[in-house]
This record gives C-alpha cells, structure tokens and sequence, in this order.
C-alpha cells in the first residue's frame, strides 16, 4: 500500500536534485541551492546538522539560521523520520543496493533469510551513531570545520547533481557515495542509515506524543501477531517492527505494514500518532 507512494516521492525528489540547477541554468531563481541549504523564494530550508556544526563552531546563532533548520524540525515533529524513509536521495540508492543484494543472495546462495546486521540491536545501533554525531559536532566545535558536512550522503549526492547539470562533470566526492554503495553490496546493507548518517540520528530526537509513528492497538506487545514475523522480516533498520515502531531508527517507511497486509496478516500494524 505505502511502497508505490513512498517510491514516487522517492522518485520526486530525486528529480528535484537535478530541477534545482537545471532552472537556474535558464535563469529561473524560484529555487535554489543544494540538499544542504535551499530557498524556495524567501523561504529558507537548510539541514539542521549544517546548523547544530555552525552553532558549535562560530558559539553564536542567528535567526536566519535557526529559522532555516526548523522547517525540517517541524516536519520531523509532525512526520517523524519521513525525510528519510520518503524523500533522502541516498535512501533511494540504498534501497537499490539492497535489492540488488538479496537478489545476488538468492541466485548465488538460494538464501531469502533475513540479512545478519554488523551491529545487530538497535540499541548499539543508536550508541554507534549517536557518537558519531557527537564527535563530529565537537570536531567542529573544535577545529572550526564542519565535517559532518563532508559525509552527509543527501548533501553530497545533491552538490554533485547541481555539477554535472552546470559542468557536464563530477567532482571526487562522488566516490565517498560509491564506495557506500559498494559497501552496502559487499558488507551490509543500510550500514550507512542505521549507523551513521548524522542527519537522520539528529531528525530523529525531534518526536512528540503525536509525531507520526508505525504501532499498534496492543500496549507494549511482546510477541509478532503471526508466525513468520513478516514485519520485522521487512524492517531495513534492523527492528521488531511490532514492538519497535517508536524506536529513533524507524524511519517510517511503512515496509513493515505493507508486509503484514501482503502475507494476509491480521493488519494490526498501522500508523499512529496524529492520525490516532
């Protein structure tokens, strides 16, 4: 049911990366800038992790760049990690390179089971890349450079687009996102979203009681409602869907409530919060 809209929006966006500079090739400046900062006419929208690293090495903060991060921190409010599991450029390779992989797995090895995660639980998980945010503000802080800045895959990959649109070439950045990809082929898949995208680890902290999240109508369920845990089995983050749909690595994706409809499951996953 998600997956079609999820994979349009996807689509949408990663159009977008490559509209932005196309426009403004033809001199058309109703949008500008890359995944790191955009204006949409006077309205500013920037990556609140670009801010956070301004804020820590310059120890100031202007309204013009708090008023830039909080579009996306409303939105994370709102939507939880929709950003991430709907609109992230690199998300939708992501979802490329793991497809791939399973497929390999399946003519090579004849395997369909669950792939074995490099840092299995999802509370590791969040220590791995809740550190990695951490010192990469304090590097920043520290030494006055925003290295985040240099990582940030939706950034990275947007700054390249606007490149070759403009300059019919690429810069050597774009082999940080290669040899992800590679690694997600190679080594895990979603390594980079689960363990380190500082991004999603910062979008993730901004939730409410109604931010929109995956749950259920059973409080604190101990157990899948079916035998073959088809929703934890479709979770790319590594969770127990049924149970873990609040988790700051969900990005509200939807695999696992598509995946309980799909195998005539009971349907008692759903999306609550401000739809409750």
């Amino acid at each position: 049911m998600y997956r079609t809209y999820r994979r349009a929006a996807q689509l949408l966006v990663f159009s977008v990366m490559f509209l932005i500079p196309l426009l403004n090739l033809y001199e058309i400046y109703a949008i500008t800038g890359t995944f790191y900062a955009v204006n949409i006419g006077r309205l500013g929208i920037a990556d609140p992790v670009v801010i956070f690293q301004a804020l820590f090495a310059s120890g100031s903060l202007t309204a013009a760049l708090l008023s830039a991060a909080l579009f996306a921190v409303f939105l994370a409010l709102l939507l939880g990690r929709v950003w991430c599991g709907w609109m992230c450029p690199y998300h939708l390779l992501a979802d490329g390179a793991a497809w791939t992989r399973a497929r390999v797995r399946h003519k090579l090895f004849r395997s369909n089971a669950p792939e074995s995660l490099v840092v299995p639980g999802s509370l590791k998980a969040n220590m791995v890349r809740y550190a990695f945010l951490v010192l990469g503000t304090v590097a920043a802080g520290a030494f006055g450079i925003p290295f985040l800045n240099y990582v940030s895959a939706p950034g990275i990959l947007s700054t390249e687009a606007m490149i070759f649109v403009k300059e019919r070439s690429v810069s050597l950045e774009l082999g940080f996102i290669a040899a992800l990809l590679l690694l997600e082929l190679c080594v895990s898949p979603r390594f980079w979203c689960r363990l380190f995208c500082p991004t999603g680890a910062f979008l993730a902290l901004f939730r409410m009681p109604f931010t929109l999240r995956v749950g259920t109508d059973t409080a604190g369920p101990k157990a899948p409602c079916c035998k073959g845990n088809y929703c934890s089995a479709a979770c790319p983050m590594g969770l127990s869907a049924f149970r873990e749909g609040n988790n700051l690595l969900c990005t509200n994706c939807g695999r696992c409530i598509d995946a309980c409809t799909a195998h005539g499951g009971p349907g008692r996953l759903h999306f609550k919060g401000f739809t409750s």
